[in-house]
């Protein structure tokens, strides 16, 4: 049985997997590493970095693709400041967490998150997308192990990424 990293990187090398599937595949294999990642989520920059849209979601085992969920920075100035300088947030206390609380009231309430832990995914050293992780529910016990684990699932797609063109 291959570990999740490895079934990844040759899910994602196979040039016949369609992008859903791309997608599908990048938010099951957070779910198996992170553990209490309830909500997985991809996002991707608006060219500026202004705005990030969603392009996949994965909750309770559904996966779906949805439109026109669209975040702006200058609704939620706090949190794309701390994504794009750090390339990294992990708010244990999302509703308190100086980065992440701007979304306390439009989304953090209304689906019941506790935690979040999001990076960022890089071309050429710029970020071009987000993965993110939410605890629904409870508090997640996540730390610098996690996010090191995020940091490789996010490096893996960053490479699979640029040979599909995604973060054109």
């Amino acid at each position: 049985m291959l570990d999740p990293f490895t079934e990844l990187s040759i899910t994602l090398a196979n040039p016949e997997v369609t992008l859903p599937d791309f997608f599908k595949a990048v938010c099951v294999a957070v779910v198996k590493i992170i553990p209490n990642a309830d909500r997985v989520s991809l996002w991707k920059f608006s060219q500026d970095k202004s705005d990030i849209t969603c392009l996949a979601l994965r909750v309770n085992q559904e996966f779906s693709l949805p439109t026109s969920v669209v975040y702006s920075s200058k609704r939620y100035p706090e949190y794309f400041k701390a994504i794009l300088e750090r390339h990294s947030i992990l708010a244990i206390d999302a509703r308190n967490h100086p980065d992440t609380s701007c979304f306390a009231d439009s989304y953090f309430e209304s689906e019941s998150v506790f935690s979040l832990m999001d990076y960022v995914f890089e071309n050429t050293f710029s970020p071009f997308g987000i993965i993110c992780c939410e605890s629904v529910g409870q508090y997640a016990k996540w730390g610098e192990t996690e996010v090191e684990e995020l940091k490789r699932i996010a490096r893996i797609v960053s490479i699979f990424s640029n040979i599909r063109h995604l973060c054109d």
